[in-house]
This record gives structure tokens, C-alpha cells and sequence, in this order.
């Protein structure tokens, strides 16, 4: 159960890092939403829509030294495909201080998509 009313309560009590993104064919690896000392990035959903299909996928994870992946858009997905990956009210936490990244097996797939986040403060700076 969920604190708040929906999902966007968490983003209007907390930082909302919300975005949108458009990529080209030619197009390779974009940092989404970039990360805050001391706070920990909520993925609450994300929704892609391919628009030129190819031998590629597209995967959405953290920038620590292992990777959190929480989603991809798989290998071939073909034209004009929705994808929504919905991680509920609170979201799925990246790693603290981490960037939520778009990795791109290699150029090829064009398409946008939306994500829906916050930020969340989870360790306290030290003084």
C-alpha cells in the first residue's frame, strides 16, 4: 500500500526527475536523469515507443560498476511497438547516487519515450 494517493504524490513530496527522450537510429547511450550525492533515484515507470525497428535493444539501468538493470526493450521489437514497464506507486530504487542510463547494444532502434521518477534523500552528507 502506498503512502501517498498515486504515484505522482511521491514526485510532488519528493524531487519529481521526470523526463521525456527522443533518440535517432544513428544515436547511441544517454544519460536519463542524472544523479545527486546522498539520493537515491525511484524509477515508477517507464514508457517507450519504438518507432524504427532493428537487430537492437535498448535497456535501462544505473551507472554503478555492476549495473541495476530494470528494464529493456528487446532485440528486434519491430515498428511502431509500445512498451510500458510499470514498477507501482514507489518505484524501483537504483543504486544511491547513481545515474538512471539508457544503454544502446549498438545504433539502429529510433524511437521516445517518458520516465517517470524522483529523487529520494536516503544517506545523510556528511558536514
Amino acid at each position: 500500500m502506498s503512502f501517498f494517493k498515486d504515484a505522482s504524490g511521491y514526485r510532488t513530496f519528493y524531487q519529481d526527475a521526470s523526463m521525456q527522450f527522443t533518440r535517432t537510429a544513428a544515436e547511441g547511450d544517454l544519460t536519463l536523469i542524472t544523479a545527486k550525492t546522498s539520493h537515491t533515484i525511484y524509477v515508477q515507470r517507464i514508457v517507450v515507443y519504438i518507432t524504427t525497428d532493428a537487430a537492437q535493444s535498448w535497456s535501462f539501468e544505473d551507472d554503478n560498476g555492476t549495473p541495476k538493470k530494470i528494464a529493456e526493450v528487446t532485440t528486434s521489437p519491430g515498428n511502431e511497438t509500445r512498451w510500458d514497464f510499470d514498477f507501482g506507486d514507489i518505484g524501483v530504487p537504483l543504486t544511491e547516487a547513481k545515474d538512471l542510463e539508457l544503454n544502446v547494444s549498438a545504433a539502429g532502434l529510433a524511437g521516445h519515450g517518458e520516465v517517470y521518477a524522483y529523487h529520494k534523500r536516503t544517506a545523510i552528507a556528511a558536514a
